[in-house]
């Protein structure tokens, strides 16, 4: 497969996922909304050392001038400054080196971000920037005007952006402009295993399938059948993080934006196809029955040997302590895996993604930031910056960090991502918890889809108005 040796800072990583941290609702079959993962800036940071600091002094924006307003309001749940006792991220110190900025965090939290946005745009103080990787920015907060389009002050079209970003903020477009500068793309989702569960129970490694091209869903099926056993609480797959990501693999999201147009895939042959198959599995007793254990995902289980699988988003290995997966050197993983019938191996993609607020005060400092993040992802030497402090910080090994890139260049050739929680709360509240009901609670698909199409599609008929007539 083609090498694209090209990475994101420490920082930059958990950027994209900062957000996405799940937890259960008891009672239910549903996980909960995103926590409130607040990071804020602290007095003593990790200082970059001298030689990582030359690394960055040395690359060449190709605009040295220092902004005549440097300042870049951030409005967000989380801060873009270094957080106690980790290192300041590659982008920040570019930015800081390079044009004389700096990040103003204005703390919100995840429930109150979108009231506190509107209080501030309709009050006139506007902040910059706004964080858009959990896709629930666009395109309604876009179409309810809340924020502005980034292409007056950047170009979409320059070398800077890399090929999983190009497409993804394309996608993000209204009347042909861009809502949302995607600057990085990392592994929505990946199947997290332990490497001795695996030996002891005569499987062979996902990992080695991938390398023989044959990960895939009737490969990951048989594996599941292999090692499942209800009967003494061995099962194949626990997490939130499964059904929505298997879908995605299809190459059809739930939700689509194309020209900037919303569609619906519910009523397509792909998701008939991927929930039958998910909905064969519950049948077969694969999934960890979550009622049983007051709907709280298990993730100790890998390190027990008696889960199998972990699918989850791939921050959830960026932890000091991954015991619950297993001791260092037994943690592996792998991408979700490829739909056999599909014509390319599709992806689920998380994204470092922002949105420029509404008559932002500084859009040029905004945009001179997003230009610092591009080029800490592109610049082959931050790569090394980046390795160490996965080894250093969470014990990584080398086989991890090789499957970080290969799952990395995986998602960018072909990243896929869902607009369901971005388009309006209806639609989310419509399609969140039916996509689950055939892998959660065995419920046939074709009855879950005739009582839900008609309504999404009613709402989606609605807003593609409100985009004709406005953009």
């Amino acid at each position: 497969m083609k090498k694209i040796r090209k990475t994101i800072s420490f920082i930059s990583a958990l950027a994209i996922t900062a957000s996405m941290t799940a937890c259960a609702d008891s009672g239910t079959q549903t996980e909960s909304e995103t926590l409130p993962l607040q990071t804020t800036a602290a007095t003593e940071p990790k200082v970059l050392n001298e030689e990582d600091k030359a690394v960055i002094a040395e690359m060449d924006t190709g605009d040295d001038e220092k902004l005549e307003n440097g300042t870049v309001k951030w409005l967000s749940f989380w801060d873009l400054n270094p957080a106690n006792g980790k290192p300041k991220s590659t982008e920040l110190e570019l930015f800081e080196t390079k044009y004389g900025g700096k990040i103003e965090y204005i703390p919100t939290t995840y429930e109150t971000r979108y009231s506190d946005l509107s209080i501030q745009v309709l009050g006139g103080t506007s902040p910059d920037l706004f964080p858009a990787a959990d896709l629930d920015t666009f395109p309604g907060k876009a179409i309810s005007g809340m924020f502005d389009p980034f292409d007056d002050y950047l170009d979409f079209n320059s070398d800077l952006w890399s090929t999983g970003a190009k497409k993804l903020s394309d996608a993000h477009t209204l009347g042909g402009k861009h809502y949302v500068a995607v600057v990085g793309t990392d592994a929505g989702a990946v199947c997290i295993y332990n490497k001795r569960t695996i030996e002891e129970n005569g499987l062979q490694d996902p990992a080695e399938l991938l390398e023989e091209g044959n990960w895939n869903w009737d490969t990951f099926k048989d594996m599941c059948v292999e090692f499942a056993d209800p009967e003494n609480k061995k099962y194949a797959f626990d997490g939130w993080w499964f059904e929505i990501n298997f879908l995605l693999t299809t190459g059809k999201p739930v939700i689509d934006m194309r020209d900037g147009v919303i569609t619906s895939n519910l009523l397509s042959a792909e998701m008939e196809r991927a929930e039958n198959f998910m909905l064969d599995m519950n049948k077969m007793n694969l999934p960890l029955p979550k009622a049983e254990y007051d709907w709280v995902e298990q993730p100790q289980k890998i390190a027990e040997g008696t889960t199998l699988f972990y699918p989850c988003g791939i921050w959830a290995l960026y932890e000091a302590d991954l015991s619950k997966f297993g001791a260092e050197g037994e943690i592996m993983f792998v991408p979700m895996p490829k739909d056999p019938d599909a014509d390319k191996y599709y992806l689920p993609s998380g994204v470092d993604a922002y949105a420029l607020c509404k008559s932002a005060p500084n859009p040029e400092g905004a945009a001179a930031f997003m230009k610092c993040k591009l080029m800490a992802i592109g610049d082959e030497r931050t790569q090394e910056i980046a390795e160490k402090q996965y080894r250093e910080d969470y014990g990584w090994t080398d086989e991890m960090i090789d499957m970080w890139h290969t799952t990395k260049e995986l998602t960018n050739e072909n990243p896929v991502v869902d607009f369901y929680a971005g388009v309006s709360s209806d639609v989310y509240d419509m399609v969140h918890n039916p996509i689950k009901d055939a892998s959660y609670n065995g419920k046939d698909w074709a009855t879950t889809r005739d009582e839900i199409s008609g309504a999404v599609q009613n709402e989606l008929d609605e807003l593609n108005k409100q985009i004709e007539a406005s953009f």
